[in-house]
């Protein structure tokens, strides 16, 4: 899980990646939450950079779950017309860890 505080600048995001990156391959995550319930505003270029994660995570074969968006972040995701395209969004963190745990959890064996 990654909860994002504050202001989201380039500098902050490729930090981000590559910690989160790190952690996915040294756990061996199956799902990666990124929680945004702390970003008081998004721009096109904190945006952009919250997807580029999302995308490098996936290239690592993990799910990335979005969590946490507020009204105006949503308003703003819609009016930049930004594609979420493969990210699984939950309303709060709550329903992201749901989720998580749902999809992290192994396979039930098959019927004897």
């Amino acid at each position: 899980m990654l909860p994002l505080v504050g202001v989201l600048d380039a500098a902050r995001a490729q930090q981000i990646m590559e910690n989160l990156l790190g952690k996915v391959v040294e756990r061996q995550a199956r799902v990666a939450i990124i929680d945004v319930t702390g970003v008081p505003h998004i721009d096109a270029a904190s945006a952009s950079a919250v997807l580029q994660v999302a995308r490098a995570v996936r290239l690592l074969g993990a799910q990335v779950v979005l969590t946490g968006i507020r009204p105006e972040v949503s308003r703003a995701v819609v009016g930049l017309d930004i594609e979420l395209g493969g990210v699984v969004v939950r309303r709060d963190l709550q329903s992201g860890i749901a989720f998580a745990s749902a999809a992290g959890s192994p396979a039930a064996p098959p019927p004897a």
